[in-house]
């Protein structure tokens, strides 16, 4: 997968997290194989334009808890409610939009679809006729997320 495609994704999700001063390390990228696993919170935004995808937004429910705790002040999060749904869904949506600014930047243009959020152990996501890109976001030694990026070939 073409680097044009991936640092936008790496800029945006280091920036919305700063935002939140939420103290991360984006790693490595690496490609996986299809099926992937999803964890146990997922959230899928589509994009469509001169390039068609999806972003795949997840983690483990500690993970996902501490992130939405921190978003929302620092106030104790102890279940993954329909707020903290929306929370952690407008978390993958700013990531995705801000990752489409720095596309247009370089004169792609695309478009995000409204996330959808999927819970649930073990989900498995197969992406047909596509590459997907696993981008690990470190939050400290025992939570991370997974921004998997899913481009048509």
């Amino acid at each position: 997968m073409k680097a044009i495609y991936i640092n936008p994704f790496l800029k945006a999700a280091s920036h919305v997290f700063e935002q939140f001063q939420l103290p991360c390390k984006v790693g490595s990228p690496s490609l996986k194989s299809s099926p992937f696993s999803g964890l146990e919170v997922l959230t899928i935004v589509g994009i469509t334009g001169d390039i068609r995808g999806q972003m795949y937004f997840g983690g483990s429910m500690p993970s996902i808890l501490e992130v939405v705790s921190t978003m929302m002040g620092g106030v104790p999060v102890e279940a993954l409610g329909s707020l903290e749904q929306s929370a952690f869904s407008e978390l993958a949506n700013m990531i995705c939009g801000n990752a489409m600014s720095y596309f247009s930047q370089d004169g792609i243009t695309l478009d995000i679809t409204p996330p959808t959020l999927i819970m649930g152990k073990q989900i498995e996501v197969s992406a047909v006729k596509m590459s997907v890109l696993s981008i690990p976001i470190i939050l400290n030694m025992n939570n991370q997320l997974e921004m998997n990026i899913v481009f048509e070939v």
